[in-house]
């Protein structure tokens, strides 16, 4: 049974790139554009990992973060942020709101993979 992996991103050539990787690994992708269909889809779905970009729609990742890591159902699963942004505070946040990693993006597909088996395997 292949591994659910939940990408909450809204820039469609991410999405599109990210997608065929984690395909192409063997993962199933579940999609979500904004923070609220994140939690609604990981609530659901209970993926076991959830990549989440900070800047998103109606939610930004940091509180979706928080938002999954305190409910029971979610707050187990592994979210890896992703982010261009490559600031201290930022990476601070992240690991502050129940992150387990934290990527800057562009990011080769073989360091996002190395990063979600560390958490999927």
């Amino acid at each position: 049974m292949s591994q659910k992996i939940l990408l909450v991103e809204d820039e469609k050539n991410i999405i599109i790139a990210l997608k065929l990787c984690l395909i192409n690994y063997g993962y199933e992708v579940l999609l979500a554009e904004d923070g609220i269909t994140a939690v609604e889809t990981a609530l659901k779905e209970l993926p076991d990992l959830v990549l989440l970009d900070i800047i998103i729609p109606k939610l930004n990742g940091f509180l979706v973060c928080e938002a999954l890591k305190e409910n029971d159902l979610t707050k187990g699963i592994p979210i890896i942020m992703l982010s261009a942004k490559a600031q201290e505070e930022d990476i601070k946040k992240a690991r502050d709101c129940g992150a387990s990693e934290y990527l800057v993006k562009p990011l080769k597909p073989e360091e996002l993979i190395k990063q979600i088996k560390k958490y999927t395997e």
